[in-house]
């Protein structure tokens, strides 16, 4: 079934999904929940300098096409969010840290995460640069529970507001907006474990002077509850680590030399992942084999995946992981 309305700015779309068709086949056909998402929009394109005036602030984004509807949910990549707190002011954002020691630095944009089978890391962190050369931070090895990790931060990312003690209090606990827990959801064909925070990781800048102290193990967690829409997906809730990383007068080492937040931080999140003995058939049917990398010798195979993680607060992150090993 699909309604087109462009009488006006409103353009509705709707296509059900196999099993939509025979409840409604059956008359049992019946909405009761939906997701909105805005992902073709480009918020760049908004103009309040536009010549005409403000009724043309937002012309480029209307003529912008709209998505045509798909039965498949998780082509919603960024979901709306509603906060039913008024006094908002300032939305939370999540951020990948790619600035304290042992954060994951990601290679053209994508995690690559070497399975563990003691050569692949090895010749994947020599292609990269070397240890001396940061190359061990741009490979994740598969499994380790103390070392690299991808580092995500949550709070307000704006300079608007100092990241000090008091703004937290104001801005990010008195509004709920602090991440107790994550959601991460990983496709179980490549995933056994996700491997989060202990109770006694630790994220600041109260080394002196502002120095850094971060301390991060990971342990288990089994991706056991249903992704919703995102086929051959599962989530596990891992907690969170407080970012108690501060903005302080006194400090010779400014804050944001530790954190990637410019504003007051909620929390820190640091991730790996367990991977399946995954086969040479694997690789062929989900990814690639017989690849070249850069650098790098021998050949390789590959399969790409997508890692979605989702705060207490609401926010949301999508990490591209490259599932990679040596042939």
């Amino acid at each position: 079934m699909a309604l087109l309305d462009n009488s006006g700015d409103i353009i509705l779309d709707c296509v059900l999904t196999e099993v939509g068709r025979k409840r409604m086949a059956r008359g049992q056909f019946n909405i009761n929940k939906f997701a909105l998402g805005d992902d073709e929009i480009n918020y760049q394109l908004y103009d309040k300098n536009h010549k005409s005036g403000s009724a043309y602030y937002d012309l480029e984004i209307l003529q912008t096409p709209v998505f045509q509807a798909t039965t498949q949910n998780a082509t919603i990549n960024y979901g709306l969010v509603s906060y039913g707190n008024p006094n908002l002011f300032y939305m939370p954002s999540i951020v990948r840290n790619t600035k304290v020691p042992n954060s994951m630095m990601p290679k053209t944009k994508i995690y690559y995460l070497a399975i563990n089978d003691g050569v692949t890391s090895l010749a994947l962190t020599t292609a990269f640069g070397g240890a001396t050369g940061g190359g061990l931070r741009r490979v994740l090895k598969a499994g380790q529970r103390n070392g690299t990790a991808i580092v995500l931060e949550t709070g307000l990312n704006t300079a608007e507001i100092a990241g000090t003690s008091t703004n937290r209090s104001k801005y990010i606990k008195s509004q709920g907006l602090m991440d107790t827990s994550f959601n991460i959801a990983v496709d179980q064909r490549y995933f056994t474990n996700i491997l989060g925070p202990t109770p006694g990781c630790v994220f600041d800048n109260s080394g002196g002077s502002g120095e850094a102290v971060i301390k991060l193990i990971l342990s288990n967690n089994i991706p056991a509850i249903s992704s919703g829409g995102r086929k051959n997906y599962s989530v596990a809730r891992v907690r969170s680590i407080n970012n108690n990383v501060l903005r302080r007068q006194n400090d010779k080492i400014p804050d944001t030399d530790t954190s990637a937040i410019a504003g007051p931080r909620a929390a820190a999140l640091a991730l790996n992942f367990d991977v399946k003995l995954l086969t040479t058939d694997d690789f062929k049917r989900y990814g690639k084999t017989g690849q070249t990398v850069a650098g790098a010798a021998g050949t390789y195979q590959y399969i790409d995946t997508t890692v979605y993680v989702e705060g207490s607060s609401g926010v949301t992150e999508q990490l591209p992981i490259r599932i990679i090993k040596q042939e």
